[in-house]
């Protein structure tokens, strides 16, 4: 049975330490993100929104929400544990994410998400929008367009990660 978890303000800590877990999981291990790019952006620990799910105690999916501007949500990070991948989860996390952004009220939600991944959005509803840049939405990375993370220095050099990015949404 999969547990349903909302991380926000207050939340216990090994909540944190699970959601961080599926990324590194997902992204750092299974795509060859350096861990330096996937975790340089990320707000303070008291502003993550996040959900995560659990399964026999074992954390296996997550993703966190943001607010772009004040009828727009937007689902970041979506990611699952490489052996759970293609198992129903995304489905599962993409839903339990759209309620909580209903709850504030929000009648359109984006995710830049990989172009690898466009379809599996596309099956949930979201139609994919190749006129508007990722960027717009963007509300982790403002800083990063002064500020490059620091990377080793066998990483100065831009970094390929395999995929582009692409802007898909829903109306509610």
């Amino acid at each position: 049975m999969v547990e349903i978890y909302r991380i926000e303000k207050g939340a216990e800590a090994w909540k944190y330490k699970a959601y961080d877990y599926v990324r590194t999981d997902a992204f750092c291990v299974g795509q060859n993100i350096p861990i330096e790019i996937e975790f340089s952006h990320d707000e303070k620990e008291e502003e993550l929104q996040a959900v995560l799910l659990v399964e026999d105690h074992k954390p296996v999916a997550g993703c966190r929400i943001a607010f772009p501007d004040e009828k727009t949500g937007k689902i970041e990070r979506v990611c699952v544990v490489r052996e759970k991948q293609k198992g129903g989860y995304g489905r599962i996390l993409i839903g339990e994410a759209e309620n909580w952004l209903k709850e504030y009220g929000v009648n359109h939600i984006v995710i830049n998400s990989q172009d690898r991944a466009a379809g599996f959005y596309e099956k949930v509803g979201y139609k994919l929008n190749p006129d508007v840049s990722p960027d717009v939405y963007d509300t982790h990375h403002k800083e990063e367009k002064e500020t490059k993370p620091d990377l080793p220095k066998a990483q100065k050099s831009p970094i390929s990660l395999g995929f582009t990015c692409v802007l898909v949404e829903k109306y509610l």
